[in-house]
């Protein structure tokens, strides 16, 4: 199964490609916007609680200490939305990411992790 991000806003489409794998095919630059969903061990939707955060975070290389971006998600709409910054000024090619919840209190969870986010160059 695939999902695409589309961000229609002013003059420029946006999309993004999520297969089924989690691996992201975007043009650098470009804005879409991907929905999460995280699930607790029983199967069932884990509501978000108020001082919930969930970070998207992208490396060139699993051994970076510092991300090369990160995107604080919305959370009352579930979403990761991309700016042009986040990724216009990166080199084209492969990344690594992940998403993590980070609670009030202190606690992390990494609930998707060391997936693929491939960078293309537009046509235009």
């Amino acid at each position: 199964m695939y999902r695409i991000g589309i961000d229609l806003g002013g003059t420029n489409i946006a999309a993004g490609l999520v297969d089924e794998n989690y691996k992201i095919e975007m043009t650098k630059g470009d804005t879409p916007t991907f929905g999460f969903e995280i699930y607790l061990t029983d199967g069932s939707v884990y509501e978000p609680e108020v001082g919930d955060s969930v970070v998207f975070a992208a490396k060139a290389n699993k051994y970076d200490i510092e991300p090369a971006f990160t995107i604080e998600a919305d959370m009352e709409s579930q979403t990761v939305t991309f700016r042009e910054e986040h990724t216009k000024a990166l080199e084209i090619g492969k990344y690594i990411w992940e998403l993590s919840l980070n609670k009030e209190n202190g606690y992390r969870c990494t609930f998707i992790a060391n997936k693929k986010l491939n960078l293309t160059v537009g046509v235009a």
